[in-house]
């Protein structure tokens, strides 16, 4: 069974790549994906031009509609099943196509699937701020202006040739009013798929602002009369009270359950700029490989937004705060249970500790990790004067800075550029906890350390706390820096 995607795009150079990775990342193959193109002044022609996959086709339309554009791309596809795919969204994982085109041949007598669509934040492709579920009612309540998620649905080409396509006289509501059509005239059958099918940026054509929702009311209520019902203006004009449910009601952590991201193999350098990857699990962190690692927590992202750290190739996370859980919603893996979990190859002989370390806490990393412990003493100074410090570090060896951030990730980005090899932890002061010396964190405060720690070194701790959240703040809601952001997180 043959799927056509069709992608409808004008000056989407920020976005198209996303859609391209999440289509050509797909285990199923028998997929053609067209796109059709309204006359980009930008860059997206050029990175259309350049995928690499051999089954799309691009169509140049100037000063074309989007349905117009639509109904271009149906007529030049091939494929049984038609997705519509917008320019700024993506599929919800590597294997959706897959899943549903097996239960698309179990049910041969339906014509059109229903999915659901979940809205992300920009590139937070996990922060959730809406969920449109397909359903039975949905479909029942067309005639109230309700409708269920066009983006996510799969019909049959058969279909479009039988009942038309597009109606080109609407600019937002002619996918109610094809559903419309097909459904309340025509009774065409169809199958809800109960799964997430298409993750959405939020801000699409039809929402907006108050003025398209106007246009919106205006259409549906055109499209009920030209197609013979009877228009019930009060339940159309407050639809939208349906909808506060979508936005109040959410469960990150279900919705969240079946996403995979795609694979980052096109236009990958350009990703590299941008991404940071959080590590799900301390199990999931290949030791093998070149690595620095660091906790994500509220003094990375605040001196992040500072630009005091940035976006490295071999940086990982773990998450490590409340902070992180806003952002991605993974929760806090403390340092000291990361040392307690992770667990070093054979060919890893020694630790190095580069900064402030005490005998006990040597001790108790000797005996833990069954390495030899080195340590690298460095005074308390600016950076550029532990910058002139020559480190050689070597394949057997795994370094522990022990400095508070962005220091420690600042050193390390510079240890990490002059060597070939490197295995680099960013521990801060999870080492004093793990061994006993500093007091255990109490399960309450567990995501708010930052707050707890404040028992000790006091007043240039407060300073830092208030310098962090100053900075993560001004990232939030001022440079809207963490939605701009891509967090990938590294699963098995």
């Amino acid at each position: 069974m043959k799927i056509s995607i069709l992608t409808v795009c004008f000056n989407s150079e920020k976005t198209i790549a996303d859609t391209i990775n999440s289509v050509n990342s797909q285990t199923y193959k028998n997929i053609e994906h067209i796109f059709i193109d309204g006359g980009s002044k930008d860059n997206t022609v050029k990175i259309l031009k350049e995928n690499p996959n051999k089954k799309k086709k691009i169509f140049i339309k100037k000063k074309t509609s989007i349905y117009e554009a639509m109904n271009e791309g149906i007529r030049k596809a091939n494929g049984d099943l038609i997705l519509i795919l917008n320019s700024d969204d993506i599929l919800n994982s590597n294997t959706i196509i897959e899943e549903t085109i097996k239960k698309i041949k179990k049910n041969p007598n339906y014509d059109v699937f229903l999915g659901n669509v979940v809205y992300f934040s920009f590139n937070n492709y996990s922060k959730i701020i809406r969920f449109f579920e397909a359903s039975n009612s949905r479909v029942k309540n067309l005639l109230n202006g309700d409708m269920p998620p066009h983006p996510a649905s799969f019909i049959k080409k058969k279909i479009y040739d039988k009942y038309g396509l597009y109606n080109t006289n609407f600019k937002i509501a002619s996918d109610f009013d094809f559903f419309l059509r097909i459904f309340e005239k025509h009774k065409v059958k169809f199958k809800i798929l109960e799964n997430q099918i298409v993750r959405m940026r939020t801000g699409g054509a039809s929402d907006q602002n108050i003025k398209s929702y106007i246009i919106t009311t205006k259409e549906i209520l055109k499209s009920i009369k030209i197609n013979n019902f009877e228009r019930r203006y009060f339940r159309i004009s407050f639809r939208a009270i349906l909808k506060i449910k979508e936005l109040i009601f959410l469960n990150q952590k279900i919705l969240n359950k079946d996403f995979k991201l795609f694979n980052f193999d096109f236009q990958k350098k350009n990703y590299e700029k941008k991404t940071f990857q959080i590590l799900n699990s301390i199990q999931n962190l290949d030791l093998k490989k070149n690595f620095i690692l660091s906790g994500m927590n509220l003094a990375f992202l605040g001196y992040y937004s500072k630009k005091d750290v940035l976006p490295q190739k071999n940086l990982i996370h773990w998450p490590d705060g409340i902070f992180t859980k806003k952002i991605i919603n993974l929760n806090k893996i403390p340092g000291r249970e990361l040392l307690n979990k992770i667990k070093f190859p054979k060919d890893i002989k020694s630790i190095r500790i580069v900064g402030n370390i005490t005998e006990n806490s040597k001790k108790f990393l000797k005996k833990k990790f069954k390495l030899n412990i080195y340590h690298t003493q460095l005074p308390y100074a600016p950076l550029k004067e532990l910058l002139k410090k020559k480190f050689i570090t070597k394949n057997s060896e795994v370094i522990f800075i022990t400095l508070p951030t962005p220091k420690q990730e600042q050193l390390a980005f510079s240890i990490a550029k002059k060597s070939k090899n490197f295995k680099i932890i960013c521990i801060g002061g999870s080492i004093a906890i793990a061994s006993g010396e500093e007091k255990q964190v109490p399960k309450k405060l567990e995501n708010f350390e930052f707050i707890w720690r404040l028992h000790n070194d006091f007043f240039r701790r407060i300073y830092r706390l208030f310098e962090s959240l100053y900075f993560y703040l001004k990232g939030d809601y001022i440079y809207n820096l963490y939605n701009k952001t891509i967090f990938k997180v590294i699963e098995k």
